[in-house]
């Protein structure tokens, strides 16, 4: 696991009657650095205002109506909230300042009701208490040893970067002031220079001394002396906080500018680099709270990757991700959408949210118990397009660039077919269902599998997602011995008559898999995706895109367009199966070549099936997308 493991951290919280949990939802956290990902309306913004509300999170605003269960489906009548808090791993120091808080594990909890009905006054009454009896001693200054730090998804970084009484900046500084004696000095050195002002006595400030008495007297002559009031004026009031709250920040496009004349205003900064500044302005007050007198520090980002680049977005997190692992008691809870942060930290640091009918559905991929070799292999491959399975309803899983191309085109005539001759439909196309098309690079099935299902065998749940594979035969070669006896190679390229053995390693997940509630894997009756297609009935249309494709030649004469052409004018009527051997063999061989290759093949065959060509999907590919998008094909 990410982070310090034997440091005080946040391992439990159960939410019920809370927002969209109508039963109660528990939610594992990991040490250190928590990713939580899953689609939209899934809890994710649920789990982190739990957390707000039962530690006190400063600008969460008040219980509303609106924070109650409220069911899309039926009236239900309305339940209490329920949040309750479990922080584990904690010091012998922490045991005696948490002691209040603590079961008889020496596990801090905290428990938070709200009752379902408002006062007079329209306020909800909110019931705190610790340890396992809501009858114990409470102690509400225990809360002062606990900081919790809260940036929102739709954070307005200006507002907060600049003066006011909601500046972040204030609060920074706020923290670095740990000494009555500095703030005094602050104080004074303000007040002095508002004397000077007031004084005038260089006559430095005369526009502002008659400005003062211009206002004055008419104050005086329109209100009288009996109603009028006096007036003064200085630049800030001379109070440590409302000095505070009047420092203002202003930028400079390049780090180590030194020239004051150079900055200007953060009104005029770019939206990404005022979220970059905002969130810099709260990890340096982070570093001072864990300095001075934090014992433990959560910090809940939503949707960090707001307005950044997917470089900076993948910057930001690392940092987080070491943030976490150096920083003693400190816990990082980051919701997103993003596939390059979901992809840019190790796969033990997420936490999948999905929505259920009453509650939330939460998975800890470092509760799966994956090999060593798999989680190296999955922090290695899980890059931006491969981590997007993580944000799916559904997965396919393919071996290369060919597929990743064609099966989107493929599901829309797969599912049309599938609608016509079932009662439940399923959507039109994989962006519809929610599917995504993860290239695995090869035959790797072993590593991605194990996010999905137990390959062991053992009835344990992963991720609630459907996830399908596709895989080619690839029949073992032939072993011919000649005369001398010398073995030779003879690759085959079988037809539906002649039973072959696969060699491809993956098909022994077959059987397994079948016996899964997620995943399962579909194998080419014949030899390879290329190689099944075209013996599928699609001959003349890809002899047409290998013609069309192939740079020389005269399809008049002799040579590859010619062969093409020949292929072409059978149009797809074939009575001899050795001719169709040798015409499937023609294909695959001449789409996986240097002179035309299967990405440029792909792409001239969507141009056709873009201007309404038709295709013959094999079975085994309908039967692949059909299971992903929430079919049945067992």
């Amino acid at each position: 696991m990410e982070g310090i493991s034997d440091c005080m951290y946040i391992s439990e919280l159960k939410i019920d009657g809370y927002k969209n949990c109508n039963e109660e939802s528990t939610i594992l956290f990991n040490s250190g650095l928590n990713v939580l990902v899953g689609e939209n309306a899934c809890g994710k913004t649920t789990i982190v205002d739990a957390i707000r509300l039962i530690l006190r999170e400063s600008e969460l605003p008040y219980v509303t109506e609106e924070d109650f269960y409220k069911s899309f489906e039926k009236e239900e009548e309305k339940r209490n909230i329920h949040i309750d808090l479990k922080m584990e791993k904690l010091s012998p120091e922490e045991k005696i300042t948490f002691l209040s808080w603590c079961n008889a594990e020496f596990e801090a909890e905290l428990h938070l009701e709200i009752e379902k009905e408002p006062n007079p006054k329209g306020y909800f009454k909110k019931s705190i208490w610790g340890g396992k009896s809501k009858a114990s001693a409470f102690e509400e200054e225990t809360y002062d040893y606990i900081d919790t730090i809260y940036l929102p998804a739709l954070r307005n970084a200006e507002e907060k970067l600049t003066n006011g009484r909601k500046s972040r900046l204030a609060l920074l500084l706020k923290h670095q002031y740990t000494e009555d004696v500095r703030k005094e000095k602050l104080v004074e050195a303000f007040s002095d220079f508002n004397k000077s002002i007031i004084k005038n006595d260089d006559k430095k400030f005369s526009e502002i001394e008659q400005a003062k008495k211009d206002i004055n007297t008419a104050m005086e002559n329109s209100m009288g002396t009996v109603f009028g009031q006096s007036v003064n004026l200085q630049f800030a009031e001379s109070s440590f906080t409302s000095i505070l709250q009047s420092i203002k920040m202003v930028f400079f496009p390049h780090i180590g500018e030194i020239d004051e004349k150079k900055f200007r205003d953060v009104a005029i900064n770019s939206l990404g680099y005022n979220n970059l500044l905002y969130i810099a302005t709260v990890f340096a007050e982070l570093e001072v709270v864990n300095k001075n007198h934090g014992l433990f520090t959560v910090l809940l980002i939503e949707e960090p990757e707001a307005h950044l680049h997917p470089q900076i977005q993948s910057k930001l997190i690392k940092y987080l991700q070491k943030v976490a692992s150096l920083k003693k008691n400190l816990q990082i809870i980051v919701t997103t959408h993003s596939a390059v942060i979901a992809s840019s930290v190790g796969v033990e640091s997420i936490i999948y949210i999905k929505g259920k009918n009453n509650g939330i559905l939460s998975k800890r991929i470092a509760d799966f118990g994956l090999e060593d070799n798999v989680k190296k292999y999955l922090n290695r491959w899980m890059d931006i397009t491969k981590s997007t399975l993580l944000f799916s309803k559904g997965v396919i899983l393919v071996e290369g660039i060919c597929e990743a191309m064609l099966i989107p085109v493929f599901a829309e005539v797969v599912l049309k077919e599938y609608n016509q001759s079932q009662k439940n439909k399923l959507p039109l196309s994989i962006e519809e269902a929610g599917v995504s098309v993860i290239n695995i690079n090869g035959i790797n099935f072993k590593y991605f599998f194990p996010l999905f299902c137990d390959l062991e065998g053992w009835e344990d749940e992963r991720l609630p997602i459907r996830c399908s594979g596709i895989t080619d035969k690839d029949p073992r070669d032939i072993i011919d011995i000649d005369e001398e006896g010398k073995k030779n190679k003879k690759p085959q390229y079988p037809i539906e008559s002649e039973e072959v053995e696969g060699g491809n390693e993956a098909i022994s997940l077959v059987d397994i898999l079948q016996s899964t509630e997620q995943a399962r894997l579909y194998v080419a009756a014949l030899k390879t995706f290329e190689y099944d297609l075209a013996m599928n009935g699609n001959f003349a249309l890809m002899a047409t895109v290998i013609k069309e494709g192939w740079a020389k030649g005269d399809e008049n004469k002799t040579g590859v367009k010619a062969d093409c052409k020949k292929i072409i004018d059978l149009n797809n009527n074939y009575n001899d199966d050795e001719i169709r051997r040798r015409d499937a063999k023609f294909i695959y061989e001449h789409i996986d070549c240097n002179e035309l290759g299967k990405g440029i093949f792909s792409q001239l065959l969507l141009e056709k099936l873009a201007l309404g060509e038709e295709i013959r999907v094999p079975q085994y590919i309908k039967k692949a997308i059909i299971w992903a998008c929430g079919g049945n094909n067992d």
